[in-house]
């Protein structure tokens, strides 16, 4: 039966903790309400609803210390402090800003460096790329020469890497992943 009771103290503990959490955050953020209404110019007769509010807000947090205490001290009392952990882990909420996509299929790698899992050594990387003349730069080149681009500029999409070739490779193997070409 103290078995039972116990885990009625722990299951207790634990939903007094999130109550007395969530009290503790809209008390905070209550609170910067009413410094932010401070520093603008307000007096505190203007915002008689929230300073009660906190008030309340303070006397349930008493309320609920209160309890837990009175819970804790018949938890010792049953033996059981030694066997339940009661504190409650709370975790960061998660970043506003969304995932990066990891690209599975390797033929949709584009012509930037891109997260992707390595088919050789299994590893969730970001490709490292580096840039090849291909057939685009030299078909480019190819047609600048036909339309009497001999002075040099038929040589220009060899410098320009729009018109070449990208190589993905791992960064911690150094396996050739995907050639992205031009054409």
């Amino acid at each position: 039966m103290s078995d039972v009771q116990l885990m009625n103290i722990f299951e207790e503990l634990n939903r007094l903790s999130f109550s007395r959490q969530q009290l503790t955050d809209k008390r905070n953020i209550l609170a910067l309400l009413i410094q932010f209404k401070k520093n603008n110019g307000q007096n505190e007769q203007q915002y008689p609803s929230e300073a009660e509010e906190l008030k309340e807000i303070d006397e349930q947090l008493k309320v609920l210390t209160e309890k837990k205490i009175e819970l804790e001290n018949l938890q010792e009392r049953l033996g059981g402090s030694h066997l339940i952990d009661t504190t409650v882990s709370t975790t960061e909420s998660p970043p506003s800003y969304p995932a990066p996509r990891v690209i599975l299929e390797i033929g949709e790698l584009p012509r930037h460096s891109a997260p992707t899992q390595c088919p050789f050594c299994r590893q969730y990387v970001t490709t490292e790329v580096t840039t090849k003349a291909g057939s685009a730069a030299y078909i480019v080149c190819f047609i600048s020469i036909l339309f009497c681009c001999i002075a040099g500029c038929c040589l220009l999409p060899f410098c320009l890497d729009r018109c070449k070739d990208v190589i993905h490779k791992c960064p911690k193997c150094r396996s050739h992943i995907q050639t992205c070409k031009k054409l």
